[in-house]
């Protein structure tokens, strides 16, 4: 996205040869369809959308994001009295937090949007009734600490049965633009907290976060724990929708949330040097480096505790296509909660010429069940599924072979394994003497001929190569233009015979 009042720039860009033509043309008709898309509504006299019905997929989508980290004592659902549950006696409830009042509902910079509606957790409790002490604790700034604020909240939390602490990173915490220094939260918040529970064993915290914060720190001070992240302008009644039993929560992580930022790959290379950093991690992002490397996570990739319990059985995965395939399983929901669970897909490759993650997600799916009912779930999984990109090829690459598919609810969680065996793409490229030993045994054309060299090394007519594990070592990484090395003049016949045959075979 180029700054604004750039237009000349982009003009002299193209006209001095820095910028082809053909690409600003698709970036420009990117903008034209989206004119087109929209211009049939916008054609229509006095239009008008539903603000209602926007807000309603506003909240919807909030009730699914939300990921419960953790439920000791089964704290939550809360109980909200006559308004929830006539016949239950209402717990006396304090909210402590400016965020509850206040919600970090978007990002900061350029992700600022004006929403049609707002309503806060606050907001939502004055709509349905449900009485709570409120106490905003905290400025949502950088600034120290407001003793006043602070004892204000401690008292409120001394009368109450549950406390409901919002918690998370102002917006001057996270914005494009800079990096953050540190995953922990404000030392305010943090100090806050510990306070609260000392008075208070009976302590939520709900979370608002555009990205990851360290939980370990402080997380023995809270009986449970609510990831919110950014929840939009539907988030309060979203949040009360779960706090208070009318859905269970169903929401994923979408990030794993480490025990310290060390344990990053990227702390390697971040934050660079001399102008630049080095993406140095590649592939190894995230789960993908900490599931492959064993390191320990505080909350692994897509995990989501419930309300519910679920079991997956009946894992099954039947090939489709040279290089595709469908998984099914079966959910069954073994409470008396009607809930969603989500059902998700890992790939996990066999011997691979690159470095490969241990498992990659490569499919899911979010599946709704009544207490005690039962569903089989379908997920097809294409060519790309199991594909990597090659350098060697500049494309997306298959190597055949036997691949695990995995089943479960998060990436350290796996109800079950099977197995997929494929094809492979078929990609080669011509070998030479530079390929390795190695390389020409696992080419069609190449194994042949290294069968011929056997062949004619037990007759005599070449050099017999050593068969033992030792001299395979030296031999699968090499270049055949080495051999001489190991084998003298017979290395070099050998190199010679090879390149010759093949030259015969691969016209």
């Amino acid at each position: 996205m180029p700054p604004s009042y750039t237009d000349d720039q982009i003009v002299y860009a193209v006209r001095d040869g820095l910028i082809i033509p053909a690409q600003l043309d698709r970036m420009a008709q990117g903008m034209i369809d989206l004119v087109n898309k929209t211009r049939a509504a916008m054609s229509i006299d006095n239009y008008r959308f539903d603000v209602d019905a926007h807000d309603e997929v506003a909240h919807q989508a909030a009730i699914e994001s939300i990921v419960m980290l953790k439920n000791d004592d089964a704290i939550l659902p809360l109980n909200a009295g006559p308004v929830a549950n006539p016949s239950a006696t209402p717990q006396k409830i304090a909210v402590i937090g400016e965020f509850a009042r206040t919600p970090r509902y978007q990002g900061g910079g350029s992700s600022h949007i004006t929403p049609t509606k707002m309503t806060s957790f606050l907001d939502t409790l004055a709509e349905r009734g449900i009485k709570a002490d409120f106490a905003p604790g905290f400025t949502l700034d950088l600034e120290p600490a407001d003793p006043a604020l602070e004892s204000e909240a401690v008292e409120t939390a001394k009368n109450a049965d549950v406390v409901l602490m919002f918690l998370g990173l102002p917006e001057a915490a996270e914005s494009e633009g800079f990096d953050r220094e540190t995953l922990d939260m404000p030392a305010k918040q943090i100090a806050l907290l510990e306070q609260v529970a000392a008075a208070n064993q009976n302590v939520v915290v709900v979370l608002s976060n555009g990205s990851v914060v360290s939980v370990a720190p402080w997380a023995k001070n809270a009986k449970g724990i609510l990831e919110s992240c950014l929840l939009g302008q539907a988030g309060g009644p979203a949040l009360a929708d779960v706090i208070f039993g009318q859905v269970s929560p169903s929401g994923k992580l979408a990030q794993s949330i480490p025990l310290d930022i060390s344990d990053d790959p990227s702390t390697l290379n971040w934050p660079g040097e001399e102008g630049h950093v080095d993406y140095g991690e590649g592939v190894f992002v995230g789960y993908r480096y900490y599931d492959t490397y064993g390191k320990v996570v505080d909350y692994p990739f897509g995990y989501g505790l419930s309300y519910a319990t679920f079991e997956i059985d009946d894992v099954a995965a039947a090939k489709t296509g040279a290089n595709t395939a469908t998984v099914t399983a079966t959910v069954t929901n073994t409470s008396d909660v009607d809930a969603a669970e989500t059902v998700q897909v890992y790939v996990a490759p066999g011997k691979a010429d690159v470095a490969r993650p241990k498992h990659e997600l490569k499919g899911f799916t979010k599946v709704f069940l009544k207490a005690g009912e039962s569903k089989t779930v379908t997920i097809d999984l294409d060519e790309r599924a199991f594909a990597y990109w090659s350098e060697k090829y500049n494309d997306w690459h298959v190597e055949a072979g036997e691949y695990a598919i995995e089943v479960g609810v998060s990436s350290r969680d796996i109800a079950d394994t099977v197995a997929v065996a494929l094809d492979g793409d078929g990609k080669t490229q011509p070998l030479t003497e530079w390929s390795t030993y190695g390389e020409w045994e696992a080419d069609p054309f190449g194994a042949k001929i290294v069968a011929a060299v056997a062949a004619a090394g037990e007759a005599g007519e070449l050099t017999k190569l050593p068969d033992n594990a030792m001299m395979r070592m030296f031999l699968n990484p090499m270049p055949i233009n080495s051999l001489p090395t190991l084998l003298g003049e017979g290395g070099k016949k050998i190199a010679q015979f090879m390149v010759d045959e093949y030259a015969k075979l691969a016209k």
